[in-house]
């Protein structure tokens, strides 16, 4: 799971900033960056980062933002992945 944490990450810090834009549902006025042709199921790990962002949301409502529960899971992902070492 931890690629694909990353890989939204990446995703929605490449071009605009980090704003967990391809994060959002599809609106009556836009289709989301999450069911554009390219990213439509080959994206994933979206369940992972709405999971705690509720947890969050239950501790301290309206405080964290959703690109910051992004930024922490990835980094928290990523903090339990091996490491290969090169010498």
């Amino acid at each position: 799971m931890a690629a694909s944490i990353l890989r939204l990450h990446v995703h929605d810090c490449f071009v605009q900033g980090c704003d967990a834009s391809i994060l959002l549902d599809d609106s009556p006025s836009i289709i989301s960056e999450k069911n554009v042709l390219p990213n439509k199921g080959s994206v994933r790990g979206y369940e992972v980062i709405e999971a705690a962002k509720y947890e969050v949301e239950k501790l301290c409502p309206g405080v964290v933002s959703c690109a910051d529960v992004l930024t922490v899971a990835t980094h928290s992902e990523e903090e339990t992945q091996p490491r290969l070492a090169f010498f």
